[in-house]
């Protein structure tokens, strides 16, 4: 496969899934708020804002590099990806989530580039299991499978990753329970892909 095809699969399926995500919200009534007295005592921390947003190129670069190291690992995760994303969207339709998101945090560091995420998140739904934290337990369940990726390629998509995930409840863009679960699905649906496969 060369990397034309590669990217007009990634471009697929990333559109697939903006459509699912944002087009569930659609049907969404009286969703849950989640959160807990332990979310409450997390600091937001703008700056984390920066590694946010990150997983747009890490979702959208894995992939390829995967597919460079072991094609067989590429389909086992692209298949991960199909089942996460219909899990998703299937508790996102059942069991909308959504909690109160901090204001006031425009003259904290970073706190610029959070608003302009909280601005294209504005309505908060679809928080639980948190997408961010599902595809990043996959990133590093693949890296950690994958022998054929590159030393700084496997630092790059461990240490990301996982500055994500910690991303997440610090720009207060999820709660803890978002996070658990969305690492459990990736997890869940890595092992489920490879058992199918």
């Amino acid at each position: 496969m060369n990397l034309s095809t590669l990217i007009k699969y990634q471009a697929l399926m990333l559109l697939t899934q903006g459509l699912l995500y944002f087009g569930s919200e659609i049907f969404q009534k009286n969703p849950h708020d989640i959160s807990t007295d332990f979310d409450q005592k997390i600091p937001v921390i703008p700056l984390f804002t920066y590694i946010y947003i990150l997983w747009f190129p890490v979702i959208a670069l894995f992939p390829i590099h995967l597919y460079q190291a072991s094609p067989p690992l590429y389909k086992a995760y692209m298949v991960t990806w199909m089942i996460e994303l219909a899990i998703s969207t299937i508790i996102y339709m059942a069991y909308p989530t959504s909690f109160t998101r901090p204001r006031n945090i425009k003259d904290y560091p970073g706190g610029w580039l959070l608003k302009i995420v909280y601005h294209f998140s504005y309505k908060g739904l679809n928080c639980m299991p948190s997408m961010h934290c599902s595809m990043c337990a996959m990133v590093l369940f693949f890296t950690f499978l994958a022998p054929d990726l590159s030393l700084p390629l496997k630092l790059i998509y461990t240490l990301l990753p996982l500055g994500i995930l910690l991303s997440t409840v610090f720009t207060k863009q999820h709660v803890i329970l978002d996070l658990v679960t969305g690492v459990l699905l990736g997890i869940l649906s890595s092992l489920l892909a490879l058992a199918i496969l």
